[in-house]
């Protein structure tokens, strides 16, 4: 059977899944209609089909391909109802869902499940309950994106709708059209100042949280010297996840949270011989999505 395509920028999607008093934590997705456009790409109109049945109560989607012998070969999964709008479309939106993660199981996207932890750098207010986006009409976009030998990401611009940087992740590649200008090289100091202040935390706070998040008194130095690029950013991905979790905490105290006394003691998820960004609490769903062109982080 042919090899999916890796997804482009034009492919993918942004959405706001929770907005800080810092920023906002951002997901990457795709919409059927990429799927659809892939299998035509890829397959052929004519030589793929879908179907559907409901199983235990749960809505399935089959995608079949026609194989090089002729033969149909089929691969299925499930999706929900998104939430209700009012106006009847929670059932499009469980068909929709499904369709995608059968597109999942056949390899469409699939690299998506690589995202790093994005948190976008962006302008928020108060609403008495929590943050909101300072612009509600705010839209974002991946400018960029770049993947290593194994479909994994190692490069991702995000902009928003005034083509401003609001994340950027491992090495920032060049816009379509335009040259590639030369700038310094990207090093480990810089790398982790560009995390404190993305974390909104000190220094200091960032030594203490980094040591406690491996329980290893030397991982500081090892961060600063040893780290290859892509071991490092996938190291801070974690800090800074943790960091936000702490300041956006329910039992947050009404100061600035003081992150020495109150980081818990966890592990990194990777050894320093295999770099996953891929952090506990935020991992693709592969049971049900929320709406209709979601396909999400939970």
């Amino acid at each position: 059977m042919k090899v999916m395509p890796l997804l482009t920028a034009d492919d993918i999607e942004v959405k706001v899944k929770k907005v800080t008093q810092k920023g906002a934590i951002a997901l990457l997705y795709k919409t059927a209609r990429t799927d659809m456009d892939m299998l035509d790409r890829v397959f052929g109109a004519e030589n793929w089909q879908c179907r559907y049945e409901e199983i235990k109560g749960n809505l399935y989607c089959t995608i079949l391909m026609r194989s090089e012998s002729g033969d149909w070969v089929a691969k299925q999964d499930c999706g929900i109802e998104s939430r209700s709008d009012g106006d009847g479309n929670e059932k499009k939106g469980e068909a929709s869902d499904a369709f995608k993660r059968a597109g999942f199981r056949w390899g469409i996207g699939r690299e998506l499940y690589t995202a790093p932890f994005t948190f976008l750098q962006v302008p928020t207010v108060s609403d008495g309950n929590g943050y909101k986006l300072q612009n509600p009409f705010a839209r974002f976009d991946v400018a960029s994106i770049g993947y290593d030998d194994n479909r994994r990401i190692n490069a991702l611009t995000i902009v928003d709708d005034k083509g401003v940087v609001v994340f950027t992740y491992g090495k920032r590649l060049p816009e379509p059209g335009k040259r590639k200008e030369s700038t310094a090289p990207v090093t480990s100091k810089s790398m982790i100042n560009t995390a404190m202040k993305t974390a909104g935390i000190t220094e200091d706070e960032f030594k203490v949280l980094a040591v406690r998040l491996r329980g290893n008194g030397r991982y500081v130095d090892k961060l600063m010297k040893d780290m290859d690029h892509d071991e490092l950013s996938a190291a801070l991905d974690v800090i800074v996840k943790e960091a936000v979790r702490l300041s956006s905490s329910k039992h947050k105290q009404t100061t600035k949270p003081h992150i020495i006394n109150s980081a818990p003691t966890i592990q990194l998820p990777f050894t320093f011989g295999h770099a996953d960004s891929m952090g506990s609490e935020f991992v693709l769903s592969q049971g049900c999505g929320e709406n209709d062109d979601d396909m999400e982080r939970e």
